[in-house]
This record gives C-alpha cells, sequence and structure tokens, in this order.
C-alpha cells in the first residue's frame, strides 16, 4: 500500500505521538516539603505596668516654732529706798538742775510713787504771805525735847544729811497730841519756802515721823549773821566729805561759809537746793499767835 508522503508525515506523528504518549512520565518529583514555618516569636509579655507611683506620704511639718515671747517692757525701776522720815536717801533718781530730764518739773513722772509732785495741789514750799495767813490761837504752842544721840553725818548728793539711828531719844515735838520723833536733819540753800517773796540764805528742815508713819517737819529759816553755833561743830566733818577746790578768798563772812560748806559738800552740779516755789491753791496758811495772859492785878491796868 503505498503511502503519500502526507501519509508518513501523519504516520510518524502519530508514532512520534504515540510514544510519547505510551512512555511513563517521569515521576513528578515530590515539592519539597513547605519549610515548617518558624514559630512566630511569642509576642514579649506585655511589659508590666509599673505600679503607680506612691505619693510619698507628706512628711508631717514640724510644728511651727513659737513666736518669740515679746519681750517684757522694762519693769519701771522701784523708787529709791527712803531715808528716814520719807526722804530718798540719794539724788541717783532726780536732780535740781531746772532744765534737766530729771529736774524739778519731771518729779512726778519719775516713778510712780512720786505722781503728787506733778498733780498735787498740797505741794511745798510755799510763799507765806501775810495776804494768806489766818492769825489763830487754837493749835497750841509748838514743844519739843531732844536729847543728845548719836549721829551719822551723809552727802546724799543733793544736801548734807545727819540721820539719828533709831531717831532721836528725845521726846521731839508734839502736835494736835501726836507725838513725832525726830529722824533726821538737812538743809536747803537757799531756802525753799519764802516769806513775802523774801527768799533766805538757808532753810534747815527737821523731819519727824509718829509711830503711826505720819511725818511732820519743823524748818528753821536763816539769814545771814552771826555764825550759827551747832554749824560751826560740824565744819570739820563737813570738810572732810567735799572734794571741791573753794578757796577762802571766796568767803566773805563766817556764816557765808557755814552755807557754802553746805553746798559745795554736796557733788552735784546745781548751785542750789531747793525746790521751785508751788501754788498754794485754796489752801490756808494759819499763824498761831497765843494769848496773852496778865496776872491778876495788872488786868486792870492800861500801858502806854
Amino acid at each position: 500500500m503505498k503511502i503519500s508522503s502526507l501519509g508518513w508525515v501523519f504516520v510518524l506523528i502519530f508514532i512520534s505521538i504515540t510514544i510519547v504518549s505510551s512512555a511513563q512520565a517521569p515521576p513528578k518529583p515530590k515539592p519539597a516539603p513547605a519549610p515548617t514555618p518558624a514559630p512566630k516569636p511569642k509576642p514579649a509579655p506585655p511589659k508590666p505596668k509599673p505600679a503607680p507611683a506612691t505619693t510619698p506620704e507628706p512628711k508631717p511639718k514640724p510644728a511651727p516654732k513659737p513666736a518669740p515671747a515679746p519681750t517684757p517692757a522694762p519693769k519701771p525701776k522701784p523708787a529709791p529706798k527712803p531715808a528716814p522720815g520719807g526722804e530718798v536717801e540719794d539724788e541717783t533718781e532726780f536732780s535740781y538742775e531746772m532744765k534737766g530730764n530729771k529736774g524739778p518739773a519731771k518729779w512726778g513722772t519719775l516713778h510712780a510713787e512720786w505722781k503728787m509732785c506733778g498733780i498735787g495741789k498740797m505741794q511745798s514750799p510755799i510763799d507765806l504771805s501775810d495776804k494768806n495767813v489766818v492769825v489763830s490761837n487754837k493749835f497750841g504752842s509748838l514743844r519739843s525735847q531732844y536729847l543728845p544721840s548719836n549721829t551719822t553725818i551723809k552727802n546724799r548728793g543733793h544736801d548734807i544729811m545727819l540721820k539719828f539711828k533709831g531717831g532721836n531719844k528725845g521726846i521731839g515735838v508734839t502736835i494736835r497730841g501726836i507725838k513725832y520723833q525726830l529722824q533726821q536733819l538737812h538743809w536747803h540753800s537757799p531756802s525753799e519756802h519764802t516769806i513775802n517773796g523774801k527768799r533766805f540764805a538757808l532753810e534747815e528742815h527737821l523731819v519727824h515721823e509718829s509711830k503711826d508713819k505720819r511725818y511732820a517737819v519743823v524748818a528753821f529759816l536763816y539769814k545771814l549773821g552771826a555764825s550759827d553755833p551747832f554749824l560751826f561743830s560740824l565744819e570739820k566733818q563737813l570738810k572732810k566729805i567735799t572734794d571741791t577746790h573753794a578757796s577762802e578768798e571766796h568767803i566773805r563772812t563766817v556764816s557765808s561759809k557755814q552755807v557754802t560748806l553746805l553746798r559745795v559738800a554736796v557733788h552735784d552740779a546745781s548751785d542750789s537746793n531747793a525746790r521751785p516755789l508751788q501754788a498754794i491753791n485754796k489752801r490756808m496758811v494759819y499763824l498761831y499767835k497765843p494769848k496773852v495772859k496778865l496776872m491778876k492785878k495788872y488786868r486792870n491796868t492800861s500801858f502806854y
């Protein structure tokens, strides 16, 4: 049988197909096993939330220091210890300087005990004027008795004082039935009291005290003249307690010398230790004038 060329071609193709189809196809290679996926990394455990910061308990504030107690105002100094007779023992708290901070115009402000010096209505010294004097014979004579007694002479800084230890041994003075014992005496120059405006060279104060602590001051006024025997007896003692340099040429008379000794023995800077005159206000000043009693045989007699 003739096979045309076209047929051969077909046959060949067929055979080829057959061969190809009849030949066992090689086994398909097994697919490589899929690689085991790497284990997913476990998510990191959540970071622990930081514990909320605990607010530290506030430290107790220290108790506020108590405010310092206010410094108490200084207590006023007590008035200086009084001398026998209720007077001041020395001039550390007051002076007689008229313009000074401790002068007479300021005395009432220096101590509570002295306030009456500023507001009192019965202060001394005063002017003993005829206009204000009432003559009376009702008071009786001033009776006094003093006996020799030991004394201490002292410069108080504002005057010279003679102090009797335990009081003078005499009875002292009796006023309206009350007995007053002499405690001390001192001098003021010039005089503190005046008579009708006249000031005297010297004034002596005899300070008495009763048993119930009342005081009576008997004053003597001096005028320049003869030497006073009592002051004369004190001249040596007065010279011992003065450190001034007064010379004799400044002393004109004996009595002036005595007055000067009483001043130069004092160590203050004042020329005087006399308080200024005080207002008399509504006080009455009595002048005792005893009745004159005549013996019977002279009662009907006229005197010319």
